[in-house]
């Protein structure tokens, strides 16, 4: 199993984690609205967008246009249903696994030279998505506890 391998692997367990909002999730979890607490649809909605504009290698990107809103507005009443992050959960993954699937181990070496804050190589990129990704379940997953909803599985 080669390093293209690996990160295909663990990208799929994330967005096989997050698949279980969908199940388990309740109104008052996906749309909190105690303005020091996000609600779900936030938590989620950051980290897929985040996934997106770090896998492509363009520069500028339109946070909060596939949905039309802010994931940092507290309480917005047009945030997006459930069945709607799933689809944009779903595109999101494809376009990663893709993206990784037309990689050559070699791929992973290379210096990063459009997010260079991420890390020194294209794996450090990979690194840090994942590990936002994973914060971000954590926030996820206290927002489910306090509204007494099961918390997701780890994958």
């Amino acid at each position: 199993m080669g390093l293209r391998d690996e990160y295909t692997d663990h990208f799929e367990r994330q967005f096989k984690t997050l698949s279980g909002i969908y199940t388990t999730v309740n109104e008052r979890a996906w749309r909190y609205e105690d303005v020091k607490i996000k609600g779900v649809w936030q938590w989620t909605y950051h980290p897929l967008e985040t996934i997106e504009f770090y896998m492509g290698d363009r520069t500028t990107f339109d946070w909060g246009n596939h949905f039309g809103v802010d994931w940092e507005d507290h309480g917005a009443k047009a945030s997006p249903e459930p069945k709607a992050m799933a689809l944009y959960q779903e595109m999101i993954r494809e376009k990663t696994l893709t993206e990784l699937a037309h990689k050559e181990d070699s791929s992973f070496s290379q210096t990063e030279t459009v997010f260079a804050w991420t890390g020194a190589t294209y794996a450090g990129r990979l690194m840090y998505l994942l590990r936002h990704t994973q914060q971000h379940i954590g926030d996820i997953n206290q927002v489910l506890r306090l509204s007494e909803c099961k918390t997701l599985e780890w994958h």
